[in-house]
């Protein structure tokens, strides 16, 4: 990501902040969804910024398949928490706390889920290692 990228992503975050707080004043429920909407785009410009990032991530994998499925098992892992990380702010911006938790144990099964594949490979592995 190049500095201006970061530049950007940063002014649009501190006028979504300022504004939000100016709203917050007479409107919660539109503080929040312009908080989210804000968030959203300051993420998917970041995402669109780190495809090259993605790209580099991919040509160090090779070709073995242990490797692919470890990154791939990463790379959903980190998406999986990013997209928790935000539902959960945001329900806790909004006041409900007990929802954002609920999210987080989700998301926490959700990276679990991801990571099977990749763990009973290496189980696998162990179990023939052993058996020499």
């Amino acid at each position: 990501m190049s500095i201006e990228a970061l530049l950007g992503i940063a002014a649009c975050a501190l006028c979504a902040a300022v504004l939000g707080t100016l709203v917050k004043k007479s409107n919660r429920e539109y503080a929040l969804l312009l908080s989210t909407v804000a968030t959203v785009l300051i993420i998917y410009m970041a995402v669109e910024n780190a495809s090259p990032l993605v790209e580099q991530l991919l040509g160090l994998a090779g070709s073995g398949s242990l490797q692919e499925i470890c990154l791939t098992a990463m790379l959903k892992a980190v998406g999986l928490t990013l997209i928790g990380q935000l539902a959960v702010h945001l329900c806790k911006d909004a006041g409900e706390s007990a929802i954002a938790y609920g999210i987080e144990v989700a998301a926490k099964v959700a990276t679990l889920a991801v990571a099977m594949p990749l763990l009973t490979r290496l189980f696998g592995y162990l179990g023939e290692i052993l058996k020499l």
